[in-house]
């Protein structure tokens, strides 16, 4: 915070002024009051009776414009600082958010209002503001990589990066400097994070050639390069994937100028890039080198070149005896002898596999040997002892959700949880094991001790569940919650869940409306959740009323606004036009002027609904003009841009930009089979029926694909194409995918009859 001069506070003492408690320009400053005559004792000083009366001080230098904002800034701080002590969170944000305004340069208040921006979800106006003290000052450079850090610590690296990328623009990041290295080199190390190694290599590579330079101060070297050993290390790996050998081979030689007493792995790197550059024999006397130095540090990624080079030599056959020998020479190397167990398991060699996971202790505990072990057991339907080791892995091994996630692990971690789930899919089609692990857990059931803890119900509710056993998981999982008093509410929302999506409405009812009764007080302080979930299941029932008096028994329990989004959904989904729409607009009312990423999804779900049902009424300009609205905000919106897309496609009009506008939509999400569709239609629209056909028939292949509307499209495309028994036979699959709708559009089923007729 920019402090006032020891002048300046004088003055405002002097004047006898107070510091101001609003911005408002009506509110206009108080002459300086006059102390009272006569006046016998101010703090503690006796007047005589010839004495003058004591008047207030005219101020010797009158304030300046700039001394009153910066007391506005101040005041407005103190006050944010007694807010937050109270825990005022929403009044503290206003406060700092004022004093910024009064002088933005003063960096304490940004530090102040940020961390409350982020704790409310507001992103966008974390990075603005952030953005903002970049602009006004020097440190609101280390502000902004702060906050890039506080992003990809929560898993918004995408955040990171386009908050340093527009940092970069601002004039006061010098060119070269210090500031500019060290955002780059952040930039790469997030850009590293989501698995883009060639925009991490941009960002590394000048960095590198920054730090290069012979004329660069020691002092910029030392705060951009802090670890030079590991960083180099870390550009020299980015290099190698984006392909750039020789700049890699420069990096990795100036980590060995930067690394204590470690040759070996100099080694290792040397042998990576002799291997990218097809020199496999020099290759392999350098990563010699490295297993001779007895390093572990590059885990399995060694032992993975190792194979490799022994391949494009042709020494396939003789990698294991060079493995076991390697043993021999390092038996205390783990990482060693669980590769070596994982070659013995490809080559089929179950047995010796088998041996050195189980090690000499009757209880595996190493989530490398648990890994190793669901294999050797599946192999031998070995259900008894299979259900203990999936259960302990299950509880060490991690399980990434999503590539970026994965990247964000330790190479040898990442490797692993690839491999269990490569073992888990492996397990879930092995019908045969599954039935008799399923089978042998029943069994454990029985008696008044069952033999089955806990974890282990859950962990076969869940694998039941993965695996789409509709009877197992309603079986375990309800097992799992009868054995807890007060079981977690997230085995019911995992099952309901389950249920819900893969259309069991009636026992998905049955699981949801029993978590309603449970008597345990953490599932009944979810019970607005439970109802959520239930409006879903009634309403896809066909129980329109009851889905409507779930979710708005939902709204009396918790103020979400995505629950009111969900009561106008449900009048959606049952196409009661006007009352959606209603409700929809309330929705956009409440929730348009929130900058907090979920209010701004919310209304661009709400948008594109309302759009919709335009359309549905018969106004697609209307529907038009919502989207555009969306793309006015937002546009590189992927639906958005889909959706109106799409429309222009139905109306045959400007099909170049709507093919573009879909093209975009499919570079973000390339699978999508709705975005298929539209592009298939546009080509359609377009005469190009050929390609209209690769597109549509892409669409309906997908899991998702099974959609009325993407078979008629096909069909349409067939016909073109004179296939004519192919179209009727989509035809066909269409109408009987929109008849089985418990609200199907008469308007299709009619469209659909007219064109079998002909063909029958």
């Amino acid at each position: 915070m920019t402090r006032l001069s020891k002048k300046v506070l004088c003055l405002f003492v002097l004047s006898g002024l107070n510091l101001p408690q609003s911005a408002n320009a009506d509110n206009a400053r108080p002459p300086a009051p006059r102390l009272p005559t006569p006046l016998s004792v101010i703090e503690g000083y006796t007047l005589q009776e010839a004495d003058a009366p004591l008047e207030s001080a005219a101020p010797i230098m009158p304030l300046t414009r700039k001394d009153e904002r910066l007391g506005d800034a101040l005041a407005y701080y103190m006050k944010g600082r007694v807010q937050l002590e109270r825990r005022e969170m929403e009044s503290a944000l206003e406060s700092f958010e004022k004093a910024i305004h009064f002088d933005p340069t003063a960096i304490d208040s940004y530090q102040a209002a940020i961390p409350l921006l982020l704790q409310k979800q507001r992103l966008d106006d974390a990075k603005e503001l952030a953005l903002q003290a970049a602009v006004h000052s020097e440190k609101g450079l280390d502000l902004v990589l702060t906050v890039a850090a506080i992003f990809a610590q929560a898993d918004k690296v995408s955040e990171s990066i386009s908050l340093i990328s527009a940092t970069l623009k601002l004039p006061k990041v010098q060119k070269a400097g210090t500031n500019e290295l060290i955002m780059r080199r952040d930039l790469g190390l997030y850009h590293r994070l989501r698995g883009e190694n060639e925009q991490a290599t941009v960002e590394y590579k000048y960095v590198f050639e920054a730090v290069s330079d012979s004329k660069l101060d020691k002092t910029v070297f030392d705060k951009v390069m802090s670890d030079p050993g590991k960083l180099y290390d870390e550009f020299g790996d980015v290099f190698l994937k984006a392909e750039q050998p020789e700049l890699a081979l420069r990096a990795y030689e100036e980590a060995s100028k930067h690394r204590e007493a470690k040759p070996g792995l100099h080694s290792f790197n040397l042998a990576t890039v002799f291997q990218k550059t097809g020199k496999p024999e020099i290759a392999l006397e350098e990563l010699q080198k490295y297993f001779d130095a007895k390093l572990e540090s590059r885990g399995r990624a060694a032992l993975e070149l190792l194979k490799t080079l022994y391949k494009e030599l042709g020494k396939e056959n003789e990698l294991l005896g060079k493995l076991e020998t390697m043993i021999q020479d390092d038996s205390k190397n783990d990482v060693l002898r669980y590769f070596v167990a994982d070659e013995l398991l490809v080559a089929g060699q179950i047995d010796r596999a088998a041996t050195i996971y189980r090690g000499d202790t009757p209880n595996i505990t190493d989530p490398r040997a648990l890994v190793g072990m669901i294999a050797v057991l599946r192999h031998s339907q070995n259900a008894e002892e299979l259900l203990p080791i999936l259960t302990k892995a299950y509880q060490t091994v991690p399980r990434a959700e999503d590539e970026e996630t994965l990247q964000k692990l330790a190479p040898d971690v990442r490797n692993l949880s690839q491999r269990f789930e490569e073992e888990l899919t492996a397990l879930k089609e092995d019908e045969k094991t599954l039935d008799l692990l399923m089978a042998h857990a029943r069994t454990l059931e029985e008696g008044d001790e069952p033999k089955i803890d806990f974890i282990s119900a859950y962990v076969l509710g869940k694998l039941a569940v993965e695996s789409k056993r509709k009877d197992d998981a309603i079986h375990f999982y309800k097992f799992a919650i009868e054995m807890r008093n007060d079981p977690p509410a997230q085995l019911y929302t995992e099952l309901g869940g389950f249920l819900l999506d893969n259309e069991h409405y009636e026992e998905s009812i049955a699981i949801l409306e029993e978590a309603l009764e449970h008597p345990s007080s953490q599932i009944q302080q979810q019970r607005w959740y439970f109802l959520f979930f239930l409006s879903y299941s009634y309403e896809f029932s066909g129980e329109t009323d009851r889905a409507i008096d779930a979710i708005r028994e939902a709204q009396r329990l918790n103020k979400m606004p995505r629950l009111l989004y969900q009561e106008a959904w449900v009048f959606y989904h049952n196409r009661q036009w006007d009352e959606a729409l209603k409700i929809f607009n309330q929705v956009i009312d409440q929730n348009r002027n929130r900058r907090d990423e979920d209010s701004i999804k919310l209304v661009q779900d709400t948008q594109f609904r309302i759009s919709n049902i335009y359309v549905e009424q018969g106004d697609k300009p209307k529907g038009e003009a919502v989207l555009q609205e969306v793309l006015k905000d937002d546009p590189d919106n992927t639906q958005a841009n889909n959706d109106l897309g799409y429309l222009w496609a139905e109306q045959n009009k400007n099909l170049d930009e709507a093919k573009a506008m879909i093209q975009k939509a499919i570079d973000a999400e390339p699978d999508n089979p709705a975005y298929q569709d539209s592009m298939g239609w546009v080509m359609y629209q377009l005469g190009d029926y050929e390609k209209a056909h690769e597109y549509l028939n892409k669409a309906v292949q997908h899991e998702n694909g099974e959609d009325s509307t993407l078979y008629d499209h096909l069909g349409d495309a067939l016909l073109k194409l004179m296939r004519n028994a192919e179209a009727k036979e989509i035809f066909n699959k269409a109408l009987k995918l929109e008849e089985e709708k418990k609200a199907p559009s008469e308007k299709l089923l009619d469209s659909l009859r007219a064109k079998l007729k002909p063909l029958n």
